[in-house]
């Protein structure tokens, strides 16, 4: 009678261990995030859409082709976690030999910068007369939905 008592008290007792174990680990599953990481997350969504300049970089080279274009060729690289940019808008600033401004011109770039990624661009112009390099700037863009 001694033994079959404590089987049966091994057993509630097991019973009760597995129960425990299965609610604590279902109830830590379907826990949503906090309050506190949704405010972050919504924070720093718009700190990413009201300065798309902080969190796009470029850079590339250029080069005059045979029929005597300036080609411009680059990347620009978006740093952003959570936006994408369109209508990003470059302005390429022609530069003499003793460093001053000749022209500078502004193109807009179609395609969509997601977060992350980069997106690359070539640029054709006409010759600039006495530019012996170029400068990048990236000096607009817009959030994307």
């Amino acid at each position: 009678m001694f033994d079959t008592q404590m089987k049966t008290m091994k057993y509630a007792i097991a019973a009760l261990i597995i129960c425990t174990l299965s609610v604590s680990c279902n109830s830590a599953n379907n826990q949503r995030p906090s309050t506190k990481y949704e405010e972050k997350k919504a924070s720093m969504a718009d700190m990413e859409k009201e300065s798309p300049l902080k969190f796009l970089k470029i850079s590339g080279s250029h080069r005059r082709n045979l029929v005597s274009q300036e080609v411009v060729e680059g990347e620009v690289s978006n740093h952003a976690t959570l936006t994408s940019y369109k209508n990003i808008e470059i302005q390429l600033t022609f530069l003499s030999n003793d460093g001053s401004t000749v022209d500078k011109q502004k193109h807009t770039l179609d395609d969509v910068a997601k977060p992350g990624s980069s997106v690359d661009f070539k640029i054709k112009v006409s010759h600039v007369k006495d530019a012996s390099s170029v400068t990048m700037d990236i000096v607009d863009a817009v959030a994307d939905k």
